[in-house]
């Protein structure tokens, strides 16, 4: 492993550690199946880690950091799949309140897509614990902390520093890369039809986003603003693309419906009953598509006319006075109770 700057690897081990801690406890309510909201936590935290050991690659030994990093990709996937249908479910349980309020032509197809859905997820409830016990396997979420613990005892002790200004540089030289990576997409707003252009800048927006939250432990939260307008478009992005999965899966829902009903019945009449919710779903998420898309443009045209993008290239700059003093007394603690309250605000 090559030579690293400490307080970087500081930065490092102390972002990992609390995302880390976080996982470790949202998995027993992952197991416990009793609630929605342990799945989406534990998802968001695997994935800040994913992040994070892409960021600090060369702060932990290859195979180490590699063994860490198949572990948590493992349990990224098997989140992910249970995750989205929770979130489809709940949504269609809503439209469904809504539905059943206007023509009750509606309710059959609804209520039979529900009934899918939850089938569905049910299934995947297996292949979520599966991925734990794989996870499991070797202890590697143990071994994980007891190493990063290892780290920051030995770099606390030598009084190294959370912020310098390596940190800085490198930092600012990640977000850098994260925000070009944003930009490459930026002309995919001009068409609205672009649904892998606005995809794929869904993703930098995490991206960017990611990098921001991890790097804002070294700059007193001084990046907190930013990250939050970025989680706008990121949240504005992500809407639209679950639009444009929604109207693909319910095209591919009413054909599986269809056959299924020709199998079993040898014609499509009874399927014909289902139509009329489903239809009624579809075009919902096609409006909310092109509203939420209208609305993204703008926000993303304010942020210019703000000079949003600039004023993040201000704040990026080392602080003054501050640069090669040590961290004051209790640094640690101060980090803890900012990542903790911009944890609170924050969503996948």
């Amino acid at each position: 492993m090559a030579a690293v700057d400490p307080s970087w690897r500081f930065l490092a081990c102390r972002y990992l550690r609390g995302q880390l801690e976080k996982l470790t406890k949202e998995l027993r309510g992952v197991r416990q199946n009793d609630d929605i909201e342990p799945v989406h936590q534990a998802r968001v935290a695997s994935r800040r880690m994913r992040a994070a050991f892409r960021m600090f690659e060369d702060c932990f030994e290859d195979k180490r950091l590699a063994k860490w990093q198949k572990r948590i990709r493992a349990l990224t996937k098997g989140l992910g799949a249970a995750r989205d249908k929770d979130v489809q479910i709940d949504f269609v349980e809503t439209f469904r309140q809504t539905a059943e309020g206007a023509d009750r032509r509606n309710h059959p197809g609804i209520k039979r897509l529900l009934l899918r859905l939850q089938q569905a997820r049910d299934t995947l409830q297996p292949e979520v614990l599966k991925s734990l016990e794989k996870r499991g396997k070797g202890d590697a979420l143990a071994e994980m902390h007891g190493e990063l613990e290892k780290i920051l005892f030995t770099l606390k002790s030598n009084d190294v520093p959370l912020q310098s200004p390596a940190v800085w540089a490198r930092g600012a030289e990640q977000i850098h890369s994260k925000k070009h990576d944003l930009f490459v997409y930026e002309h995919t707003l001009d068409d609205p039809e672009n649904q892998a252009g606005h995809h794929q800048m869904r993703i930098a927006a995490k991206r960017l986003r990611y990098t921001m939250e991890i790097c804002d432990l070294a700059y007193d939260g001084r990046l907190a603003p930013f990250i939050k307008s970025v989680k706008t478009v990121q949240t504005f992005l992500g809407d639209v693309h679950d639009c444009d999965v929604w109207v693909a899966d319910i095209d591919a829902f009413m054909e599986r419906e269809r056959l299924r009903t020709v199998e079993y019945f040898g014609h499509q009449r009874p399927f014909l009953r289902l139509r009329p919710g489903l239809a009624l779903l579809r075009a919902e998420r096609e409006a909310h598509r092109r509203r939420t898309f209208t609305d993204l443009v703008a926000y993303w045209k304010t942020l210019e006319e703000e000079g949003f993008w600039d004023r993040l290239e201000t704040t990026l700059q080392p602080p003054e006075g501050v640069a090669g003093k040590n961290v004051p007394k209790g640094q640690d603690q101060r980090v803890d109770a900012t990542d903790e309250k911009v944890e609170q605000d924050r969503t996948a």
